[in-house]
């Protein structure tokens, strides 16, 4: 009786955590033929491009599985990675296109002939958690026909010189054995480590990459990382929170673009002195803001060297020195009201006793003269002593300003009234100067609690040298009023007069520095407005373009319970 007609070997499908049983895309084809070896390497260089990118350790073990199953049909196969060679060792990774045996689910084994067929024998390779054992055991599950012919032979997997898993193949005895069947699985297991060792790497970059975005994105630090082009390659968040430009619009950007104008030759300098290798000592930068304004960052400059040694880039490690700068110039104001304080006192009690003689004695003379019909210029002279002892006791009452806080009691005021309070008070100043004030009032805003006599000379400050600012034809000065956010309120003062020069901005807040000309101003009325805006715990603002317009805008705080 003849023997019956080999079955169709019976496809499985896993149900072991990470296990897989390759399905065929296509159904394989039933070969009369061996398979050649330009097909064998096109099969295989398919299976190559499936696997490109970042494909899994699983979805690699089967591209090439199933394309030995197109290859040889009547042949079994599996793939297995040992579990500490795994991305995620929880199990060993596999795929096969049968059933694996229960026995050999957790455990992977290689023979020293699949070492030799390897090249690996002579080598001493290191085995991690797998096993040598002499001879090959099947251990894909064959109909049950199938099983006592069933033999095998087996191919390591490596990477980096070590063994980390084992390509196999199994196949029955009565069938003829295909001549080129070895070879195939030789060079599949070689594309297949290859594609491992790629994924392998890849999954490195890519964690290395993260682990720095996470990096720059939480440090609090600024960070920059320019290329020999001096383009930007690599920034911090903390870069783009001061300058308030976004991350993506940094990257590739000039770092020379980043600086003003007048920093970049500095800027230039220390670039090109750290790609040389020289030590750059640190420097501070002033970059200007998105929003306007500048943040002070020192920064320290180190070279990038590439695999070969050479010098790729340059990274600059910052500190943002904004607040420092700001707390610095905040103390040497409070240090020279303080000087100036320590002065007042004794300045002002020598010079009122003799000025108040001045004024006395000059008004009898004035009053005297005028009735004895003296020249009028005589008469003109004496007012001129009189106005000049008015300016010395002017003079001397902002000085105690600074000398002895104020006895008035703050209290709970409406902001629109003071300032109209000081447009009444200052009315004969824009007649003078042919000033036209407009008010422009936000109904309901709330009472602020702040010194009712402080705030009315901050107004009257402040609208005088709206007038001084005109031209000789006159001119307007606006006055605006608004909620600004829940708990504040903005005033803003804005005049189209001669405006203030760009270099003199920073220093209108200082004793004594006046932008009128000599002998028009004391110095010390914008001082005294700055130091009484504080007092009352808001902040003062003056932008100015030269001969347009000067905005100065004042925000206090307001009582929000009324």
């Amino acid at each position: 009786m003849d023997d019956p007609a080999p079955k169709k070997p019976r496809r499985y499908q896993s149900l072991q955590p990470r296990v897989s049983a390759v399905k065929s895309i296509v159904t394989p084809r039933r070969r009369t033929e061996e398979p050649t070896i330009p097909e064998i390497l096109g099969a295989l260089n398919q299976a190559h491009h499936e696997t490109r990118g970042f494909a899994t350790e699983e979805n690699i073990l089967r591209a090439y599985v199933h394309a030995l199953e197109n290859l040889y049909p009547k042949v079994r196969f599996g793939m297995r990675l040992a579990q500490h060679a795994a991305a995620e060792p929880v199990a060993v990774v596999q795929a096969a296109t049968h059933h694996i045996a229960n026995e050999a689910l957790h455990a992977v084994t290689i023979t020293e002939a699949g070492l030799v067929r390897g090249g690996l024998w002579e080598a001493a390779p290191a085995l991690g958690e797998l096993t040598l054992q002499r001879t090959y055991e099947p251990i894909l599950e064959a109909p049950p026909d199938d099983a006592p012919f069933s033999d095998g032979f087996d191919v390591p997997l490596t990477r980096g010189g070590e063994v980390i898993g084992v390509v196999l193949a199994e196949f029955d005895r009565r069938e003829p054995f295909p001549t080129s069947l070895e070879t195939a699985v030789v060079i599949a297991a070689n594309q297949a480590s290859a594609a491992l060792e790629i994924g392998s790497l890849r999954g490195e970059a890519s964690h290395l990459r993260d682990y720095v975005e996470k990096l720059l994105e939480h440090a609090n630090i600024p960070v920059l990382v320019v290329g020999r082009d001096r383009g930007v390659r690599v920034v911090s968040s903390a870069f783009a929170r001061i300058t308030g430009i976004p991350r993506d619009s940094l990257i590739a950007k000039d770092v020379l673009q980043l600086a003003p104008q007048s920093e970049r030759v500095r800027v230039l300098s220390a670039f090109v002195g750290a790609l040389r290798g020289r030590n750059v000592d640190p420097f501070e930068l002033q970059l200007p803001r998105a929003e306007g304004g500048s943040a002070r960052v020192s920064f320290k400059l180190a070279p990038i060297l590439d695999s070969e040694g050479r010098v790729a880039g340059v990274i600059a490690i910052g500190q943002d020195r904004t607040e420092v700068r700001e707390l610095e110039g905040q103390v040497i104001h409070a240090e020279r009201l303080a000087t100036l304080g320590q002065l007042a006192a004794g300045i002002v009690h020598e010079i009122n006793n003799p000025v108040t003689s001045i004024s006395v004695y000059g008004e009898y003379l004035l009053s005297k003269l005028t009735r004895s019909g003296a020249e009028s210029s005589d008469l003109k002279r004496i007012e001129r002593i009189l106005r000049s002892a008015d300016r010395i006791v002017s003079f001397t009452r902002n000085l105690l300003t600074y000398a002895r806080p104020s006895k008035e009691e703050a209290r709970k005021v409406a902001v629109n009234e003071l300032i109209d309070e000081a447009v009444d008070f200052c009315d004969h100043l824009a007649r003078e100067t042919n000033v036209t004030v407009i008010p422009d009032y936000a109904e309901g805003l709330p009472l602020i609690h702040a010194v009712p006599g402080q705030l009315h000379q901050v107004f009257v400050n402040v609208i005088t040298n709206g007038c001084n600012a005109a031209g000789k034809e006159g001119g307007v000065l606006s006055i605006r009023t608004r909620p600004h956010g829940n708990d504040q309120i903005e005033i803003v003062f804005e005049d189209n007069g001669i405006g203030i020069p760009e270099d003199q901005l920073e220093q209108v807040f200082e004793p004594f520095f006046s932008t009128r000309r000599k002998g028009k101003g004391t110095g010390l009325g914008l001082s005294i407005v700055k130091n009484i805006v504080e007092q009352h715990k808001g902040r003062i603002q003056i932008e100015s373009k030269p001969g347009e317009r000067t905005t100065v805008t004042i925000v206090l705080p307001c009582l929000v319970d009324l």
